[in-house]
């Protein structure tokens, strides 16, 4: 199963959150009861995109998170970049390829392929876009026709 970590989903709801009240700074423990979150958790993702400069860190009182940056200009291959790492599909993807196989390979190509496409579809989709429900209608991925299916209520 390709799966995000809850850490990262939790990451973009609570950026979601702060491009909602995007001229707001909000605090942690604010934040933490908007999106139903532990403020423990709250605090140490905040932290991961404060230092990624996805998010801007205010001190004192009155202090609090706001986006960097326009809800428009973050993608989620941004934040998934900064929360879970390089994306690897496959051990011939990751950055330091320990597959005992490798040099023998018939689809590790391929698989790179598929793993920039998935990256560069994460790319295409920004907080903003994340906001309101996406479109069930069809797309193109670089040419291929991609229809959305099982997604939402049918």
């Amino acid at each position: 199963m390709l799966r995000i970590s809850k850490l990262t989903d939790y990451a973009i709801i609570i950026l979601i959150r702060l491009a909602l009240n995007a001229q707001r700074i909000v605090s942690a423990a604010g934040i933490a009861e908007e999106v139903h979150l532990a403020l423990p958790t709250v605090s140490k993702i905040l932290k991961i995109l404060a230092e990624a400069k996805l998010v801007i860190s205010f001190r004192g009182p009155g202090g609090g998170y706001q986006l960097a940056k326009n809800a428009t200009e973050t993608t989620i291959a941004e934040v998934v970049l900064v929360m879970e790492g390089k994306l690897a599909m496959t051990e011939c993807c990751a950055p330091i390829n320990d597959c005992d196989l490798d040099s023998l390979c018939a689809v590790k190509e391929n698989w790179q392929v598929i793993n920039k496409m998935i990256f560069s579809v994460l790319a295409g989709f920004t907080l903003h876009d994340m906001i309101r429900p996406l479109e069930k209608s069809s797309m193109k991925l670089r040419g291929i026709p991609v229809t959305v299916q099982g997604i939402g209520h049918d």
